[in-house]
């Protein structure tokens, strides 16, 4: 499901592969924390995520939030369907993720 490097800036590069749901937001959750003690932030690509629940929006709010406070760089690359269409089904816009970037 997930899988972890680093980049060349120092930021934790999460790979997600098809789900970000409730069976994965605990172990995901983790590994964000993880990356944002250990490093100076993260960058999460979905390109794989083919099934997102509203646990795993929540997921990438409290990030980007955790992120700012703790003055740590969060960035959310790739396109995925399936999230955007968990974001847009809870009534959220691309506005509220600042973080969100289709580059791969």
């Amino acid at each position: 499901m997930v899988s972890k490097n680093q980049d060349k800036d120092g930021n934790m590069v999460i790979t997600v592969g098809k789900a970000l749901s409730a069976y994965e937001v605990k172990e995901l959750k983790d590994r964000l924390l993880a990356g944002f003690t250990n490093h100076q932030g993260v960058i999460l690509d979905i390109n794989g995520v083919t099934e997102c629940d509203t646990l795993g929006v929540q997921l990438l709010l409290s990030a980007g939030k955790t992120a700012e406070k703790l003055n740590k760089t969060f960035n959310v690359t790739g396109d995925s369907q399936s999230v955007q269409d968990a974001v847009s089904d809870v009534g959220f816009e691309a506005k509220d993720f600042p973080y969100f970037s289709k580059e791969a």
